[in-house]
């Protein structure tokens, strides 16, 4: 549907009048999208049940919201954005220059961090809370933060959390979006993004941060992209004190020397240790409870994959559950561990082929491989040999069998 982002904000105005004859007809728009444009449709559900979840919360909740929140709007210039803010546009096509995610349809689940690294967010955090604090030693909190690492480690998720914590609404801007062929527009979108943050408490998170805050001494740039950053400096300089601003990026390598000193705290996003990637791994298999040698394969299976590719892959798994067997009888999971087991191998497998960017090579080697091959290297691994006969589909004795019969035919 041509215009869906106006759509989307009028319906969220109308929802926010609470007026039930809108909700009527947004009901019906979702069920014709449905037909069309699933993804449109979603975008409409999504934010009707955000609209009924608008209710007071508990005393002890609200009241961990406001310890921060309060210190930090307190802080803030600004008017308060809502649902009926007219958003900033590009003036050549008409497209807007950023969305907003409002405090209550923001997750309030932390991103899976490593211990480090989440005390660390912790404390700039705090930094609000304790704002009267800093300035009594003359000092101020961190308002600028550069998020990078590699796609799917979860920095979107982490300016998201932040602007969460804050009880801000979370100004979403992707910089490749605010490039223009026309002479001049980039440098004009980029001063009207931050006007428009710079009047609104908000959060400002500015996605591939990259496409404009590249290197000016880039001999494949052309000038006009010397004066897009010069702009975008001087949006940031003008907006220290006036908002939290995050920026993100997968290609740090590409910014600008001069962007880096911009940015109080620059905040590495590591790829998932083992133990995070656990945790990872049972959150998103939620509502499945993974048994023990299932989460202990999927853990070696998926050595080196980002946040992003754990749900991906359990993502698919679910649907190959559905689709060729759970594992489950009545309801209740099976008794036989192999059934499950093996199950598990052959999403895995069927996953090796659809998606093998997603795995290490040698793991994709042995899962695209044959049973021999990927029994040797389980028992290698420290897998017993129940445990591989479970996620091989054979008896303990016949993978003792095997492993006799391989170490016979080698010594021969």
């Amino acid at each position: 549907m041509d215009y869906f982002d106006i759509v989307l904000t009028l319906g969220r105005i109308a929802l926010d009048a609470d007026r039930p004859r809108a909700v009527q007809q947004l009901q019906r728009l979702q069920t014709e999208l449905v037909k069309i444009d699933p993804e449109q449709a979603a975008k409409i559900a999504r934010m009707m049940k955000t609209a009924g979840k608008r209710q007071p919360m508990s005393p002890s909740g609200l009241e961990e919201m406001r310890a921060t929140a309060d210190s930090a709007k307190r802080r803030l210039p600004g008017e308060i954005l809502s649902y009926s803010t007219p958003m900033p546009t590009d003036k050549e096509t008409g497209a807007p220059l950023a969305s907003v995610i409002f405090p209550n349809e923001l997750s309030s689940e932390p991103p899976l961090l490593g211990t480090a690294l989440a005390e660390s967010i912790e404390d700039l955090l705090r930094e609000w809370q304790l704002a009267a604090e800093l300035e009594r030693i003359g000092a101020t909190p961190n308002t600028r933060a550069l998020l990078y690492g590699a796609p799917g480690v979860g920095k979107t998720k982490l300016a998201r959390y932040l602007a969460h914590k804050l009880s801000l609404p979370c100004v979403e801007a992707r910089l490749d979006g605010l490039v223009s062929s026309f002479l001049g527009t980039t440098a004009r979108n980029i001063g009207a993004l931050f006007d428009f943050a710079n009047r609104y408490q908000c959060v400002l998170f500015l996605d591939e941060f990259d496409a404009i805050a590249k290197a000016r001494d880039d001999a494949q740039e052309v000038g006009e992209i010397k004066r897009v950053v010069n702009t975008l400096l001087q949006s940031i300089d003008r907006r220290n004190g006036r908002g939290f601003t995050v920026a993100a990026t997968n290609h740090e390598h590409l910014l600008d020397t001069a962007v880096w000193r911009r940015f109080d705290a620059r905040v590495f996003i590591p790829m998932p240790d083992a133990e995070t990637r656990g945790r990872l791994l049972d959150q998103f298999s939620r509502p499945l409870r993974l048994q023990d040698t299932e989460r202990k394969f999927l853990m070696w299976a998926t050595e080196g994959m980002s946040g992003a590719d754990l749900e991906t892959l359990i993502e698919a798994g679910k649907r190959f559950l559905v689709l060729h067997g759970s594992g489950e009888e009545d309801g209740r999971p099976t008794r036989d561990r192999m059934v499950r087991g093996r199950t598990l191998l052959q999403a895995l497998r069927r996953q090796a082929f659809l998606n093998s960017r997603m795995f290490e090579s040698s793991r994709l080697a042995l899962l695209a491989g044959d049973n021999a091959a990927l029994g040797n290297a389980l028992l290698s691994a420290s897998f017993t040999q129940r445990e591989t006969g479970e996620l091989l589909g054979l008896s303990q004795s016949a993978v003792s069998r095997k492993l006799r019969g391989q170490q016979e035919k080698s010594g021969g």
